[in-house]
């Protein structure tokens, strides 16, 4: 039984893209309607880009938004520092000005998110910088000018939308053998629940082999933003498995059917039913801890557990220091005793999967970035890509670090089952790597079969005792996929 599951952790993915793109804030116009708003900005640090980040505060007195400045807007416990009855500084550069996201925080006050453009990066182009505002912001989206809003004609240039380049034929546009123009397959998508958050991790607990302290069929999945793992079944429907997820993200079926959180609270990877009760297993390599396990797999072959460890989880808390120079690809051995570092030069490792046969690990990278601990990573140029790795004897990644094949794609969560490989292409993923949604990839090829239009999915489970049965995460909901072909 082989399970794999998650990917970018809900409020620090968030987090990131603020930091790629550039500032923070929401609502109106982004050229002409903040000139209403006279209360102040909050500027606070952004520990991915080094930068900082602008919320604008639309409502509220300026005694108001400065506390609210004090507890940190854009990342929990970062405080920024705020300017009274003036404008975030990027509202004076009409070219660089992609829009505003508003939204209301939870004391009443409005803020808009002051978000940059820069057509030369695939997050903050205008597309992406909508889907932050509209995915993980969940705000209202407002461009600017420069990505085709309106604005004050007489201060700045009437530009039009930089365009997202697609394809005007069949034969152009390939990118790392993703075809632009994927074919959609045929399936029902049905919204099982609604209302949260940011979900992740889904997993399917069988009728029979899996700890009997488990809820047989049922669908398990994490509220990452709100620390809750979910149940769903046909015979309940969605109830609460618990309020104390640990901040379980991915999770998996050892070969015993217990089961394996992958968890960025207490930043290790533990075995059992019950994640306040859990059996740690490792929390860390060489003397230091882990940044913060994502998501997993376990091989078949000999119960060795594989995890990606980006570094999430840690973003939102500052009082915790990245104690690896890395994010990697780890491996535990089944007993537990001996944890290896089997893939180290990887920019943001995020969804794992493994083949039935245990031959193969499937392995997404969201792409480089400014804070990368190593050098060579520390930018947003290293592209995020889809990539599957052989796997040796023992189970362990081949030393001779040439994968079977590497795509360019913008994946999170994925799993496979006799179809192929299922993985979920994020909303936040630039149009060049094709149509976003549920891919179905051939796994000995890496070429892209097609696709399943489903907003913003984050992780899917494909191992479901139902024929043509997948269920998916995304932003804010948990969708039941029947394929009819």
């Amino acid at each position: 039984m082989v399970r794999s599951s998650l990917t970018l952790f809900f409020f620090f993915f968030f987090s990131f893209v603020l930091v790629a793109l550039g500032r923070a804030g929401a609502q109106d116009n982004a050229d002409g309607a903040a000139t209403e708003s006279t209360v102040g900005f909050c500027e606070s640090e952004n520990r991915f880009s080094g930068g900082l980040d602008c919320t604008q505060f639309v409502t509220g007195t300026a005694e108001e938004a400065k506390e609210a400045c004090a507890q940190g807007l854009t990342m929990p416990s970062v405080a920024g520092s705020f300017t009274e009855g003036a404008r975030c500084p990027l509202y004076l550069d009409k070219i660089r000005l992609g829009g505003e996201c508003e939204r209301q925080l939870e004391s009443g006050l409005v803020v808009r998110s002051v978000l940059e453009f820069d057509e030369d990066s695939p997050f903050a182009s205008c597309s992406g910088l909508e889907n932050v505002c509209t995915t993980f912001i969940q705000g209202q989206w407002k461009p600017a000018s420069a990505c085709g809003g309106g604005g004050d004609s007489d201060s700045s240039p009437d530009l039009p939308a930089p365009s997202e380049t697609e394809p005007t034929s069949e034969e152009e546009k390939e990118v790392g053998g993703v075809p632009a123009n994927s074919p959609e397959l045929a399936a029902e998508v049905e919204t099982l629940a609604d209302g949260f958050d940011f979900t992740e991790g889904p997993i399917w607990i069988p009728s029979q082999g899996a700890d009997p302290s488990l809820p047989p069929s049922t669908l398990l999945f994490s509220d990452m933003r709100r620390n809750v793992i979910y149940s769903w079944s046909n015979a309940t429907g969605l109830g609460v498995y618990t309020n104390e997820s640990m901040g379980t993200n991915g999770k998996a079926f050892d070969l015993d059917g217990q089961l394996i959180g992958f968890r960025s609270g207490p930043r290790n990877v533990a075995r059992g039913a019950d994640p306040k009760n859990a059996t740690v297993l490792a929390g860390g390599y060489e003397g230091k801890s882990f940044n913060s396990p994502n998501d997993g797999a376990v091989s078949p072959k000999d119960g060795s557990i594989f995890f990606s460890d980006p570094i999430w989880g840690i973003l939102a808390r500052p009082e915790e220091e990245q104690e690896l120079d890395l994010h990697g690809v780890f491996r535990i051995d089944a007993d537990g005793n001996v944890v290896t570092l089997e893939l180290n030069n990887l920019a943001m490792p995020n969804g794992i999967a493994i083949s039935e046969e245990g031959d193969t690990l499937f392995v997404s990278d969201t792409g480089g970035l400014p804070i990368h601990p190593n050098p060579k990573l520390a930018s947003d140029e290293p592209p995020p890509t889809l990539t599957a790795w052989a796997l040796e004897e023992g189970s362990k990644v081949n030393q001779t670090p040439v994968p079977i094949w590497s795509r360019e794609d913008f994946s999170d969560g994925m799993c496979l089952n006799e179809r192929g490989l299922w993985s979920t292409r994020s909303g936040m993923g630039p149009s060049i790597y094709g149509p976003k949604g549920l891919v179905l990839t051939n796994p000995s090829t890496g070429q892209e079969i097609g696709h399943i239009e489903i907003e913003d999915p984050t992780n899917v489970e494909c191992h479901t005792e139902e024929e043509g049965v997948l269920y998916v995460t995304t932003a804010s909901k948990v969708v039941k996929v029947t394929l009819l072909e």
